[in-house]
């Protein structure tokens, strides 16, 4: 087992959150003249913003650097009140190795679209609450600005389960933009 490995293992039986390099810059990229992070997910909402960021804001010309950020969940095992030891090691192991995985090749993903000759695209993968991971990420590689897509939550929706993009709006010391994609008319019938 990898040292790599044997810090994951201990970070997954512990909680600990996870930061993952997964998409490294191409070689002949120079220091980079501004960092711009993409929050990604697997939602059509990322994709947009991704396509977005990518067309109106990042400047590959002028040395722009490209960090994608994805963040999976902690795996959390149902909790048995029975005074019987139940050992979800195994299945808690198999989700977050599935987790990962499925992390990593989002990423791959997102960075296997533009040219890395071109573009200077690093990708991490973060394992947490994405709020606490992003803002610490963004903060940990002084990003210039993070571009993050909304999940189109209404307000009592936003206000129960907690908005992402509203926590980073209000918490970065650095622009952030919610990108939403143009809502999609219903076809009228004549």
């Amino acid at each position: 087992m990898s040292a790599t490995s044997d810090q994951s293992a201990v970070a997954n039986a512990i909680g600990q959150a996870i930061h993952e390099d997964v998409v490294q810059p191409h070689e002949n990229h120079d220091q980079p003249a501004r960092i711009i992070a993409i929050a990604i997910d697997p939602s059509r909402n990322s994709e947009y913003a991704f396509d977005w960021a990518i067309k109106n804001i990042v400047r590959p010309e002028d040395g722009d650097q490209i960090v994608l950020i994805n963040v999976r969940p902690v795996v959390s095992m149902p909790i048995v009140y029975e005074p019987v030891f139940v050992d979800f090691s195994k299945e808690t192991e198999a989700i977050e190795a599935a987790n990962r995985e499925a992390s990593h090749e989002l990423l791959q993903s997102y960075a296997a679209k533009l040219p890395a000759h071109k573009y200077n695209i690093r990708g991490v993968a973060l394992r947490g609450d994405p709020r606490d991971e992003i803002a610490a990420k963004v903060a940990e590689l002084k990003v210039d600005m993070l571009v993050i897509g909304s999940r189109g939550l209404g307000g009592f929706q936003r206000a129960l389960l907690g908005s992402v993009s509203d926590y980073l709006v209000h918490h970065l010391n650095v622009p952030v933009i919610v990108s939403r994609p143009p809502e999609v008319e219903p076809k009228k019938v004549a």
